[in-house]
C-alpha cells in the first residue's frame, strides 16, 4: 500500500516483511554514503536486519541510548561531529531507524547539516509510524522543554513495514494507539468505534487511515500556521504532562490524557453538548491506557509559558465539539488556566 505526498514529493510505503522493496530504493542512491542512525535497544534487535538492508553499500551506523533524554543538543552535537569525520558532504543520507526519539533528532540533523542532506526514516514503532515519521516536524527537547528546538523538513522517502511491531511491548503499541484516538477525535468517528470495539487489530488499516487524516491536516500548511494547528488536540496539556512527568509518561499516553481533559473541559464550557471525556476514558481502559495524571495548574503552567504554539501571548487550544470534529480558540494564559482547571475532575 503506497501514498504519495504531491505536496512535499515524498513516497510512503506501507508494508509487512518486504526489505525488498527498501533495498531497490536504496540501491537507486548507490552513489551516496549512509548513516543509519538508530538507538542501543533497536540495534540490540535488529542489528541482523540493518546490515542485511545494507548489504554492499557504503554505511555506517550511529546509535545512542534509547530514550527521550537522548533527544538532546549533546547527542545533535555528537552526530554532527560524526559526519563532519566521515566527510559526509550533500549527495549522501541519513536513514533514521527507530522510534519518535531516533526520527526525530534524525530529521533535525539532516535539516541542518550543510543546511540539507537527503534523509529516509524508517520508523520502528506504532506512534512513529502514523505520526513522528511523516509531516515534516523535526526537533530535540532543550532544558525538559518537549521540542524546543528543530525545524520542519520532510523525507525524501517513508518505509512504513509493521513488522516491527512483532518486537514491540504491549504498552508502547497502545501508546501508538493512543494517537490514533486522537486522529479519530479530529475527523474520523468510524476510526474511534473501530479501535474501541475491535477484537484483533488491522494495523495496516489503522496506520492508512491514520496517515490520511494527518497528511488532509498538513497538506497546504506544512509551516503550522492554519489547519494543520488542529492535529495539536490534546497536546497543549499533554506535553506538558509528558514533561513534569519527567518523560515517565510516554508521549502517546500525555497525548491521550491532554485529550480527555480537554474534552471534559470542552463539555463543561458548552461547545460540546455531551461528555465523549466518558467514551475516551472506556475506550483507553480497555487498552490499559492511563486516563488522568495529578499534577499543580501552576507547575504545569509554569512549563506551558514556553509552547511553541503561543503566539502574542495567546496559545490556540483545540476544543473537540463531538468525535469527528474540533475547533479552534485563542486563549490567554488566564483563561487557559480556567480550562485546565475545567478538564481535572468529573465533578
Amino acid at each position: 500500500m503506497k501514498i504519495q505526498v504531491k505536496d512535499n514529493n515524498y513516497s510512503i510505503n506501507i508494508v509487512y516483511k518486504k526489505d525488498d522493496d527498501l533495498n531497490k530504493y536504496l540501491r537507486e542512491n548507490s552513489d551516496s554514503k549512509f548513516l543509519v542512525i538508530t538507538d542501543d535497544n533497536v540495534l540490540s534487535l535488529y542489528r541482523n536486519r540493518i546490515q542485511s538492508i545494507m548489504d554492499g553499500k557504503n554505511y555506517f551506523i550511529y546509535s545512542f541510548p534509547a530514550g527521550e533524554n537522548s533527544k538532546s543538543i549533546e547527542t545533535y552535537t555528537n552526530i554532527n561531529k560524526f559526519l563532519s569525520e566521515k566527510n559526509f558532504n550533500r549527495g549522501d543520507k541519513i536513514i533514521a531507524f527507530g522510534g519518535g526519539v531516533v526520527g526525530d533528532i534524525s530529521g533535525f540533523v539532516a535539516s541542518s547539516y550543510l543546511r540539507g542532506i537527503g534523509f529516509i526514516s524508517i520508523p520502528t514503532t506504532l506512534l512513529s509510524m502514523i505520526d513522528s515519521s511523516v509531516g515534516g516536524k523535526n526537533g530535540i527537547n532543550f532544558l525538559n522543554l518537549k521540542n524546543q528546538i528543530g525545524s520542519f523538513y520532510f523525507p525524501e522517502y517513508v518505509h512504513i513495514d509493521y513488522s516491527f511491531l512483532n518486537t514491540l511491548d504491549k504498552r508502547n503499541i497502545n501508546n501508538g494507539l493512543a494517537e490514533i484516538f486522537k486522529y479519530s477525535v479530529l475527523s474520523d468517528r468510524e476510526l474511534f468505534d473501530y479501535l474501541k470495539n475491535t477484537h484483533e487489530i488491522d494495523y495496516e488499516k489503522i496506520i492508512y487511515k491514520s496517515l490520511n487524516i494527518k497528511l488532509s491536516f498538513v497538506k497546504n500548511d506544512e509551516k503550522d500556521r492554519g489547519n494543520r494547528q488542529k492535529l495539536n488536540l490534546g497536546h497543549t496539556l499533554g506535553h506538558g504532562i509528558e514533561s513534569i512527568s519527567n518523560y515517565k509518561l510516554n508521549h502517546g499516553e500525555s497525548i491521550g490524557i491532554g485529550t480527555i481533559f480537554i474534552a471534559r473541559a470542552s463539555y463543561k464550557m458548552g461547545i460540546s453538548k455531551k461528555d465523549f471525556s466518558k467514551d475516551l476514558i472506556e475506550a483507553f481502559k480497555k487498552y490499559n491506557l492511563p486516563t488522568h495524571f495529578d499534577f499543580d495548574t501552576d507547575e504545569i503552567l509554569e512549563v506551558l509559558k514556553h509552547d511553541k504554539k503561543i503566539n502574542k501571548n495567546m496559545i490556540n487550544e483545540i476544543f473537540p465539539v463531538k468525535i469527528g470534529e474540533v475547533i479552534n480558540k485563542k486563549l490567554t494564559m488566564d483563561e487557559l488556566r480556567e480550562v485546565i482547571e475545567l478538564g481535572k475532575t468529573n465533578g
